[in-house]
């Protein structure tokens, strides 16, 4: 081949074949360890409030804590990634969960739930906004949403396994099995990055003598492919300016798609732990049995998975702001849905199906979407503050949901979280006001 190739073109003319498929899978399990663990404390909430007779305010801190602690860890650990490589950070924080996770089973009071929680999700918050990075930079420009979306099914699955798993164990072991599997998978999960995980062929193009890691780890995506000993491998349509990642999310015009960014995440993220954790106690509540509740959870999850992957399609098709438009306000009837129909099954069912499809789907679909906003060299600290700053401005949700529920009724207190889903519809419109065209086009890839 040439002297000079441009990894980016060479990447997104790929076909989906197993290297790819390697990378879904890999990254696909980061998030199921999410959505298996954002539903952990949730699914335990109601075998907890019998056998610890916890408040609906102690436990809505608990929720809180875990989802602070993935926030804190995100934005402390996410920017290391631009420094040290996607890999590395990956592999290290997914093996402090496991173990943090693990530990968990062990707690005796709400006190140390609240510490584990806190730890735990800081060794997580790092990986997450990763998997939306690495699937995006080895993705087929024709299919990369699908991809990422593919790869995002792992947290909708996460989450229903651990609702399956609870309303099946709950009755034998309590509430503790579900963080003694939550902790063994991380530890068996980073082995594999480790052994399979290849790095970021973009941000390998920014440090100096990989060329031949490079043409390695290309090879392996393709076979038919070789380099001369002087290929120089390059991504020439990004600037070469460095300086504070952190800041240059907010220089060179970009500080109002940043802040709309942001504001996005905040109202997904906090309906996301929000609902995760509060729906299966809500339901109990409205009347239903502890079993009956988890089970009638666990469609928010199916739905999700539904919603990552038609969204994701969709995406691809009609772009990512109408898709999102769309999704945010369809979401924000199914959430007051969810408080006006009572115990109604069959329409409880529904709306709770309706709000994982537009809710985890427009996540994973904003995920995508923020990949795709800034050059390699800040790319995963502006995916990661991103995501941090919707989890810890978000991670009030929960606790803020504990006192509602505890003072109103369930159809008003719906009917109040379908408000920030409104405000994610409102803030994608912010984002295109904020996205000019040529600016759009010359960085997302």
């Amino acid at each position: 081949m040439g002297n000079k190739v441009n990894v980016a073109e060479l990447i997104g003319s790929q076909r989906f074949g197993a290297f790819q498929l390697r990378i879904v899978i890999l990254c696909g399990m980061i998030q199921f360890l999410d959505g298996f663990d954002t539903q952990a404390m949730g699914y335990a909430g109601p075998a907890l409030r019998a056998a610890w007779h916890i408040a609906p305010q102690a436990l809505g801190s608990v929720f809180a804590f875990g989802a602070f602690g993935t926030g804190v860890g995100s934005i402390l650990l996410g920017p290391l990634a631009d420094v040290f490589g996607r890999r590395k950070l990956m592999i290290a924080t997914v093996a402090i969960f496991g173990v943090l996770t693990f530990f968990t089973a062990f707690a005796h009071s709400t006190d140390e739930l609240r510490i584990w929680r806190l730890l735990a999700g800081f060794g997580l918050g790092a990986a997450l906004p990763l998997t939306f990075v690495v699937a995006n930079e080895f993705a087929p420009s024709r299919i990369r949403a699908r991809m990422i979306a593919a790869m995002a099914c792992g947290f909708a699955v996460g989450a229903l396994s651990g609702g399956l798993l609870e309303a099946a164990l709950i009755p034998l072991f309590g509430w503790q099995a579900i963080f003694y599997f939550g902790g063994i998978v991380p530890v068996i999960l980073a082995a594999a990055l480790f052994l399979f995980l290849p790095e970021s062929v973009r941000f390998l193009v920014t440090r100096p003598g990989t060329s031949q890691e490079i043409a390695a780890i290309l090879n392996k995506m393709d076979a038919r492919l070789s380099f001369a000993t002087e290929t120089e491998f390059v991504v020439p349509a990004e600037p070469e300016t460095r300086g504070f990642a952190p800041i240059r999310l907010f220089s060179e015009g970009r500080a109002a798609m940043t802040m709309s960014l942001w504001v996005v995440y905040l109202v997904t993220l906090g309906l996301l732990n929000t609902l995760n954790n509060w729906l299966p106690v809500a339901i109990n509540m409205a009347g239903l049995p502890v079993q009956r509740s988890v089970l009638m959870t666990t469609l928010f999850q199916f739905g999700g998975i539904a919603g990552v992957l038609s969204l994701g399609a969709l995406a691809d098709r009609i772009g990512y702001f109408r898709v999102l438009v769309s999704a945010y306000a369809l979401l924000a009837v199914c959430i007051a849905a969810i408080g006006s129909v009572g115990n109604a099954q069959l329409a409880l069912a529904a709306a709770i199906a309706g709000t994982g499809v537009f809710l985890i789907g427009a996540n994973n679909t904003l995920n995508a979407f923020a990949s795709t906003l800034y050059p390699t060299v800040i790319r995963s600290t502006g995916v990661s503050w991103g995501s941090s700053f919707g989890r810890l401005a978000g991670s009030v949700g929960p606790y803020f949901a504990g006192v509602l529920l505890a003072v109103l009724p369930l159809g008003t207190t719906f009917m109040i979280f379908a408000i920030p889903a409104l405000i994610g519809s409102v803030g994608i419109f912010g984002m295109m006001r904020a996205i000019s065209m040529p600016r759009t086009k010359m960085e997302f890839s």
